[in-house]
């Protein structure tokens, strides 16, 4: 038996562990799912033949080795920022290791002693990143062999709410971490991209104000607004001589809209803020001419209700963004019958030998089941577990920090994923 150890069973996990448990007789593979308790574990591998279910504490240095040691390959779930000490029990304990979470610079810096050991570390291998980097370069590669020029790049990707569970005037419910909704646009590093041959820099407090405006067919407008670092996908997709880059989230209108309001209220700050001068200035703001775009903006605010819980607010001390957080996941939360949607489009502007211009846009739309079993869910999780089959059955040359790129990746985890119904359109303009 080959022994697969997954840290963190959380929303994301259950599509993941389904693919597993499908392969695992045939695969000869055994199934540890570690979770904060085993409760937590066990009610994603449901006691079903080939799991484990157990409880875990990563801090504990003693227990976190001996399940590495114990397996042949590691998948962390964990949130992102607790990768990079999974990641060093795995070299030195010589284990494989995928994870969906972008590569951070401390996993960057450990791609010698990965390749040293013999060893894969696949990151970026989800939904966003993931799927957007495999469906990008199978894209790209084939316009380049058949001699194309690519001149402008776009990639727009969001978890949303699925049509017939909209009934709120955001057009949003929290289908993946409220906290990284809360927080979109804040931390460390540029929020850059390019755009005919322009560097756009642009600061937090202006990120909602100019969105990027598209149409996907059979499912309406969009907008979209910049998605951390754009330039540094210019290198990784081999684009050098290109004009426009750039990589968003999607959200509905008029999401955006009601959301600069937030930011210009003070109420995503993500800091301990004296509650009566945090107060006063809020009051200031909300009162004077034009701080509330209109009055749809003002209905959109009204609706969260999170004004006459701010005002009876009984602390001394408030983080307005872990407040905000709090009442929204009230007024968002996902219904048991509610269903979410991935929507993820790529606009490529090229010119064929003829010179003439022409615009590729390749469009995936996905609709969860229910709120457990979620479009977020499948298309994060999926992924993760056909990378890792590939890697435990010797089907991936590469070795060190990797992300999925290459041919050898993407082909066939993207043509496994259409048997799942994940599957692009495409339409030339």
């Amino acid at each position: 038996m080959r022994n697969i150890l997954l840290l963190g069973a959380g929303k994301s996990s259950i599509a993941l562990i389904d693919y597993l448990v499908k392969h695992a007789r045939k695969e000869k593979w055994q199934l540890t799912v570690a979770d904060i308790t085993a409760e937590n574990a066990l009610q994603k591998t449901k006691s079903r033949a080939n799991t484990k279910a157990i409880g875990f504490d990563l801090k504990k240095e003693k227990q976190r080795r001996e399940l590495i040691a114990d397996s042949d390959i590691v998948i962390s779930m964990l949130p992102a920022d607790l990768h990079l000490i999974v990641a060093k029990d795995c070299i030195r304990l010589k284990k494989n290791l995928v994870t969906p979470s972008y590569i951070s610079e401390g996993m960057r810096e450990l791609n010698n002693e990965v390749v040293k050991n013999g060893l894969i570390f696949m990151n970026e291998m989800g939904l966003d990143p993931g799927i957007d980097h495999m469906s990008s370069m199978q894209l790209i590669d084939k316009l380049k062999a058949e001699g194309k020029t690519i001149i402008g790049y776009e990639s727009h990707c969001g978890g949303l709410v699925a049509p017939e569970s909209d009934d709120n005037l955001w057009h949003y419910k929290f289908t993946w971490n409220p906290r990284n909704v809360i927080l979109a646009g804040q931390g460390d590093g540029a929020i850059q991209y390019l755009r005919n041959g322009k560097k756009v820099k642009q600061k937090y407090e202006n990120l909602f104000k100019e969105t990027t405006k598209l149409q996907v067919d059979g499912h309406g407008k969009f907008e979209s607004y910049p998605n951390r670092d754009s330039l540094k996908y210019i290198k990784e997709y081999g684009l050098k001589d290109i004009k426009t880059m750039y990589r968003g989230t999607l959200r509905k209108p008029p999401f955006c809209k009601g959301w600069n309001n937030f930011i210009q209220l003070g109420m995503t700050q993500n800091k301990d803020l004296n509650y009566k001068a945090f107060k006063a200035s809020f009051m200031r703001k909300i009162a004077s001419p034009g701080s509330i775009t209109d009055k749809q903006t003002d209905e959109m605010l009204l609706s969260t209700t999170h004004l006459p819980e701010f005002l009876s607010y009984k602390k001394g001390i408030i983080n307005p963004a872990k407040f905000l957080q709090g009442v929204l996941e009230k007024r968002w939360a996902m219904k048991p019958k509610d269903k979410d949607m991935v929507v993820m489009v790529h606009q490529i502007t090229f010119k064929d030998k003829g010179k003439s211009q022409k615009k590729l846009q390749s469009s995936l739309v996905v609709i969860g089941k229910n709120a457990e079993q979620t479009a977020m869910a499948t298309t994060v999780g999926l992924p993760v577990a056909m990378v890792t089959r590939m890697i435990l059955n010797g089907k991936i040359s590469q070795r060190g920090v990797l992300m999925p790129k290459d041919a050898e990746i993407y082909n066939p985890i993207l043509a496994e994923l259409k048997e799942y119904g994940i599957e692009f359109k495409e339409t030339i303009s």
